[in-house]
């Protein structure tokens, strides 16, 4: 028979010792903190008191563990010293071989102890987490009958002193750093950190040692300590987070609410893809879906829509721009925002007026604990970020942010000692403050942005034939949007969201005295939500959107529309022409959503229904309304393997400057479209994504210039246009896990356009040279995009780019004919309507970036190259003077741009 004996030591190894540590791979050096006032950081007049043990732990089941084979057939008895850690409940929590004894034993004691229990250890505030030394015997004895023996524990318990402390602190954010592994690996010491970051060891012996700190995710940092007799040394670590950034916030994606289709993008990738500075809204322009604007347009061009047919929302208010002038910066700091939801259609009934896609930007409504300050500079413009916490209990989240450019400082050296004039200047601004409490959340939200672009030439240059050509550009407008939201949690199954907004926005625009426009427009927007989450297979919402606005227009002309017919003459003496007005507009629209997961399983299909029912009126012009129905499903084909699709009805009012008409009322309405699609998405690996969708778009009642009527004529607009898109988006993603990130995107599509089409007797459409289909002005047939990037060592990380895109199509001409009477020449158009496409646009952009980090401070410094390689990449046709002629305006040169981003902890 067997005998098994044990040995119960408590040896007060360590208080608070959890699970062990885990072990990183790469080393840093860290900074020791220490108390100057004794050596290694000893404080002598401050002696720890090591709370007394009342209560020893008592062994409560005991486990036997079978006798090894081979130490049984050879007659070999022995004991195994073993470290447990035992926690507030006397469970076993880790168990260490510190004797080892061969034969079998130690796997045996080992498996064995991991299932052993004690009573809890107590000190005076109550139950405590113990280490102690446990030795396993294994004795041989024929007479026993059960095989195995407890030795009572032995009641004398000396408690080792703690003698190191610290805390491991997180670099930059100065976050202290919980389960944290801490060790002392030559003496097989670990432990974990606490909530307060704070780790401590008893008894380390005299000497010289070195701590380490880290966890997956955390670079090791390591110190050396030195232990001397009676003093408690004290170790703070820094800790350099290896994905710091990566967290601020979600990048761009499409989020799985009513919405079908996601594809995201983490804050971490968009700093390092190329060409972006940065700006998470620019990085839309990179994926499927969206065509590449022309330059310095700025324009939002998604699956063949135009561009005003798309809608930009900020936490969940219309703003009319995304981008500043040139397109090159989006209207908001990148460090403010959330999240971008980029969603190209198929989106559910919660968004309205517009056919196109939709941008739905969101602010920040919490701020670290730490306060920060970044400061960003580039070659474009700076920009500067305060966010903290303030407040008794510091519950009050408040965010300052502001930039502006100085390319007008810059443009006159690079234009040299000349007289001509280029002035372009944007500045933005947002101040965000939000408060929380254990129901309701209050946040608000102001924030701005200014445009303005001079262009002049010197006196002595003519800039066209015509007199009423000459004289400066110049271009101004400005969006201002203050906004108040209020969300309460009723119950656990129902909330309530009310959004209040106002804002103003203004436009000016002069050319010589050939063309002048002054516009200004006030709107007041308010959106309500009731959402009823039933269960896990059924929600709802339910709401209202609803926009007010009025405003002022009044443009300017060198003569009145009428003397530029065919019955007017160069004799007849000129009569300015103004045309002012005030134009006010509502619309109250409400909306229905549900969610149905009808399946055991909620994540296998889902089912999003909606109804939005659309209204607008302009009094004593017009009124329309629409029933918008949609629908989108999203199903499980395998364990990362998902179909998705949707259909719906979208419409949209028309836009301020088309609701006009100088006789009053006109017959003009909603233009419509149906959208549907078809994807499937499908994670091959860990990290590596494929989404594909199919995609087709038919438009109807789009809003056309009336030839036969024009400004002065009784309906300036009609809805007589018709529309079709459809096409393919593929994107091949590589998330950021390891060191390497980028994606493949490749969207292949087709958009046309007929604005004044016929019908026979049954209402057939008749489609002829003179009405026929042609392709929509920014239609791009291909648009590939391949990014990748690289994070090296030493916080050093490298991207490039690629893009190629078809060239847009335009309309041929090759000769002029001369009008003797005005002195000028009238292009002839020799070829259908957007019959030609200018050259493809292929450019490639690098960035090189290194990140420096510091206890509290991370700077992190970057070039970007821009167009390294670039194609001929035409983007706009310049004719001579009558027409014969003509040569392309290219884009843009070879850019460096070097910049850097210095965030402060406070």
């Amino acid at each position: 028979m067997i005998l098994i004996t044990t040995l119960l030591s408590i040896t007060a190894w360590a208080q608070d010792l959890p699970d062990q540590a885990q072990e990183t791979t790469s080393e840093q050096e860290a900074t020791l903190e220490a108390d100057d006032t004794t050596p290694n950081g000893a404080n002598e007049e401050a002696q720890y008191e090591l709370p007394p043990i009342l209560i020893f732990p008592e062994l409560a089941t005991f486990v036997e563990a079978p006798y090894p084979t081979e130490a049984l057939d050879q007659g070999i008895e022995g004991s195994v010293g073993l470290i447990l850690e035992i926690n507030e409940v006397g469970e076993v929590t880790y168990v260490e071989v510190v004797s080892p004894l061969g034969y079998g034993f130690d796997e045996a004691a080992t498996t064995a102890a991991w299932e052993l229990t004690f009573t809890p250890a107590e000190d005076e505030n109550g139950p405590t987490p113990v280490a102690i030394e446990f030795s396993y015997g294994f004795v041989l004895d024929s007479e026993a009958t059960d095989g195995a023996h407890a030795q009572e524990i032995e009641e004398e318990v000396i408690p080792a002193p703690i003698n190191l402390d610290g805390r491991a602190i997180e670099m930059v954010s100065r976050r202290p750093l919980e389960e944290m592994a801490v060790s002392l690996p030559e003496l097989s010491l670990s432990t974990l950190s606490d909530a307060e970051g704070r780790f401590e060891f008893r008894g380390v012996p005299n000497g010289e040692h070195t701590l380490q700190i880290g966890r997956p995710g955390w670079e090791t940092a390591t110190a050396t300590v030195e232990i001397v007799e009676g003093e408690i040394t004290t170790a703070n670590l820094w800790v350099k987070n290896a994905n710091y950034g990566n967290d601020e916030a979600v990048g761009v994606y499409q989020r799985e609410r009513e919405e079908i289709t996601r594809r995201t993008i983490t804050v971490d990738e968009i700093r390092r893809i190329p060409g972006t500075l940065g700006d998470p809204i620019r990085v839309i322009q990179n994926l499927p879906g969206a065509a590449r604007a022309p330059l310095a347009t700025g324009l939002l061009v998604i699956r063949g829509s135009n561009p005003e047919d798309s809608a930009i929302y900020v936490d969940g208010i219309r703003i009319p721009f995304i981008y500043h002038l040139g397109g090159i910066v989006s209207v908001i700091n990148a460090d403010i925002i959330e999240s971008v939801d980029y969603l190209p259609g198929g989106y559910g009934v919660r968004y309205g007026r517009s056919t196109g896609g939709v941008i739905d930007v969101s602010i920040k409504d919490e701020s670290p604990e730490q306060g920060r300050m970044v400061w960003s500079t580039d070659v474009l413009d700076t920009g500067a970020l305060f966010e903290g916490r303030v407040g008794e209990n510091d519950d009050h989240h408040v965010a300052v942010a502001a930039r502006r450019s100085y390319i007008d400082a810059i443009l006159p050296s690079i234009l040299g000692d000349t007289d001509f004039i280029a002035r372009p200047v944007w500045m933005d601004y947002q101040l965000r403050w939000a408060h929380h409490q254990p129901r309701t959340s209050y946040s608000a939200l102001l924030m701005g942005f200014t445009d303005s672009l001079l262009i002049g030439t010197p006196d002595d240059v003519a800039q066209g034939t015509g007199r009423d050509s000459q004289g400066d550009l110049a271009q101004a407008f400005y969006t201002h949007r203050g906004i108040l939201e209020v969300e309460r949690e009723i119950s656990d199954q129902l909330s309530a969201t009310a959004i209040g907004a106002f804002g103003v926005d203004g436009a000016t625009f002069n050319f010589g005295s050939a063309f002048n426009l002054e516009r200004v427009q006030y709107l007041y927007e308010f959106r309500g939500e009731i959402d009823w989450e039933q269960s896990e297979h059924f929600s709802l919402k339910t709401g209202i959107d609803a926009i007010f606005g009025h405003g002022s227009f009044k443009i300017g002309l060198p003569l009145t529309p009428s003397q530029t017919g065919e019955d007017s003459s160069p004799l007849d003496e000129r009569e300015p022409f103004e045309l002012e007005d005030n134009v006010e507009g509502y619309g109250p629209d409400l909306f229905l959503q549900t969610q149905i997961r009808p399946l055991s399983d909620p994540d296998a299909l889902l089912l999003s229904p909606g109804l939005r029912y659309s209204y607008s009126i302009v009094p004593d012009q017009y009124s329309s309304w629409s029933l918008d129905p949609r629908i989108g499903f999203r199903a499980r084909l395998a364990e990362s393997t998902f179909i998705k699709g949707g259909a719906g009805i979208y419409t949209q009012p028309p836009q301020p400057f088309e609701s006009y008409s100088p006789s009053g009322a006109m017959e003009l309405f909603f233009e419509k479209a149906s959208s549907s699609s078809l994807g499937i998405e499908m994670e091959l690996t860990q990290g590596l994504s494929i989404d594909a969708e199919g995609f087709y778009k038919n438009m109807w009642d789009l809003i056309t210039f009336n030839p036969e009527g024009g400004l002065s004529g009784e309906q300036p607009y009609l809805n007589s246009g018709l529309g079709r898109a459809y096409g393919l988006e593929f994107m091949l993603k590589k998330a950021p896990v390891g060191n390497f990130f980028g994606w493949i995107s490749y969207t292949i599509s087709k958009s046309e356009r007929i604005d004044y089409p016929d019908y026979d007797e049954d209402l057939s459409l008749i489609v002829t040279d003179e009405n026929g289909w042609y392709p929509y002005d920014f239609d791009q047939t291909h648009n590939l995009v391949v990014l990748g990037g690289y994070q090296w060592p030493w916080g050093i990380y490298t991207s490039a780019k690629f893009q190629y895109t078809s060239g847009n199509p335009y309309t041929p001409y090759d000769l002029g004919v001369y009008d003797i009477d005005g002195n000028y020449y009238s292009g002839y158009q020799t070829g259908i309507r957007n019959g030609d496409r200018m050259a493809p646009y292929s450019a490639l952009d690098i960035r090189i970036e290194k990140r420096f980090q510091f206890p509290w401070a991370q700077l992190s410094t970057y070039l970007d190259v821009l167009n390294i390689y670039k194609g001929e990449n035409p983007e706009f046709i310049n004719y001579n003077y009558d027409y014969t002629e003509h040569e392309y305006i290219t884009g843009l040169p070879l850019i460096p741009s070097i910049g850097f981003d210095l965030e402060v902890r406070l």
